[in-house]
């Protein structure tokens, strides 16, 4: 690409559920790049390229990348899923990949686009089915996470998203650690990043509303502008900016 040239940019629908986030549209130009939550990138139709770290360019239907394993994803149509690594689908989907990928074959690519989840309420059940791995289920919850699954339920709903696992614990009566067990349980990951996914989703419904960086890292509990950037980065290893253009024009 000439300096005269303009990057693709990215286009499409984003939306975020409990650990995981989809993207559907056009992706625009990435940089080779890390971030903390497995990509599994489908191609609509023929194929994708991925290159990857020690692996050169990769072509296929396609593509699961482990996390933190260096990657670009070349610019066009794709179905984009990020999961993060702490969670049980995260864990479950870092078992099929080999030397830090997984590649696609084309009965695998349209087994999951025939179950693409695009709701924050989907399930990825279906897609693991899709893939031929075994949907990784939360334990069941006892009678005495009654309360925890109430204060879990509610937390969307908070103005603030930054109480701790001790602070959270009392709240629901319970000890620290009895605590972190039943969230684990209950929401597939530790409360950590679970709230920080919370955070994210909050980020990107109000920067779709309209409101720019700075507002939507406030109204999500993020110190500011740059600390919601590090973290849009370190999940989704484009820059915010490609991310609210996405947003804004699907």
């Amino acid at each position: 690409m000439t300096s005269h040239e303009k990057s693709p940019a990215w286009s499409g629908r984003i939306a975020l559920g409990t650990g995981w986030a989809v993207f559907s549209g056009d992706m625009g130009d990435n940089r080779v790049h890390t971030h903390h939550a497995l990509q599994l990138v489908l191609a609509p139709r023929e194929a994708v390229t991925v290159s990857a770290h020690g692996q050169g360019d990769i072509t296929a239907p396609g593509v699961l990348i482990d996390a933190d394993v260096p990657h670009r994803v070349w610019p066009g149509a794709a179905a984009l899923l990020f999961v993060e690594r702490e969670s049980h689908t995260g864990r479950t989907l870092a078992l099929a990949c080999a030397r830090g990928l997984c590649l696609l074959t084309e009965r695998q690519r349209d087994a999951a686009l025939g179950v693409w989840p695009l709701s924050t309420d989907a399930d990825l059940g279906p897609l693991l089915a899709a893939l031929g791995l075994p949907k990784s289920v939360p334990a069941p919850a006892g009678r005495r996470s009654d309360r925890v699954r109430d204060l879990l339920e509610g937390l969307p709903a908070r103005s603030e998203l930054n109480s701790t696992l001790a602070e959270f614990a009392s709240e629901a009566s319970l000890s620290p650690s009895h605590f972190r067990h039943r969230v684990r349980a209950l929401v597939g990951m530790p409360l950590r990043p679970y709230l920080r996914w919370l955070r994210l989703r909050r980020a990107l419904m109000s920067a779709a509303a309209g409101a720019d960086l700075s507002r939507a890292a406030q109204d999500a509990g993020f110190s500011d502008a740059a600390h919601l950037s590090r973290t849009m980065q370190r999940h989704f290893g484009v820059p915010p900016s490609a991310i609210l253009a996405a947003l804004r024009t699907a």
